[in-house]
């Protein structure tokens, strides 16, 4: 059970909750508001920052949003964190990920059918994640070798803060998986 109240997008009275909850379900593209959002929204201003988060982190920049969704599957995994795993799997699914690809990222990474530029970036995602200190030049220079830009460097960071955030966040309030 969540630990904290979940608003429901028919409970939301707060124009900032109102609105935030409206780019959201636009802009995930699923029509629904995660719980994740729904357990901010009794704080308006926390759940506008950590949209805005999430959003400039995930849907924007260079990287495809599904390599992302990736690096917060292995993240999640790695942290133990159910919650994200699941919604990760779920949103690469429905981003057309295929099923044998999802398996593989959990449970055998270095068989997993991926060209050898995406498990790169998702090694040095997830090493970010995990293991930040290890990071050092040669680990960019093999981004670079395969063809990956500084500017994404920064994003699989960033995505690599994020999700290490989400996982604290969910894990903390024991938040329940979406009804989908």
């Amino acid at each position: 059970m969540t630990l904290v109240p979940l608003i429901a997008e028919s409970d939301a009275t707060h124009p900032v909750v109102r609105r935030v909850y409206d780019e959201i379900r636009t802009e995930l593209g699923f029509g629904i508001v995660p719980n994740l959002f729904k357990s901010m929204a009794t704080r308006p201003g926390f759940l506008e920052a950590n949209w805005i988060h999430f959003r400039s982190t995930v849907l924007e920049g260079h990287l495809p949003r599904t390599l992302k969704e990736m690096v917060g599957i292995l993240v999640s995994k790695a942290n133990r964190s159910d919650y994200a795993l699941k919604v990760h799997l779920h949103s690469l699914s429905a981003l057309g990920i295929s099923e044998a690809v999802l398996a593989r990222l959990t449970d055998d990474f270095d068989a997993c059918p991926l060209p050898v530029t995406e498990k790169v970036a998702l090694r040095f995602g997830l090493r970010a994640g995990t293991a930040p200190h290890d990071l050092g030049p040669d680990d960019f220079a093999l981004l670079e070798k395969h063809g990956l830009s500084g500017a994404e460097a920064f994003e699989l960071i960033a995505t690599a803060h994020l999700f290490n955030g989400v996982n604290q966040y969910t894990d903390a309030i024991s938040l329940e998986l979406d009804a989908i």
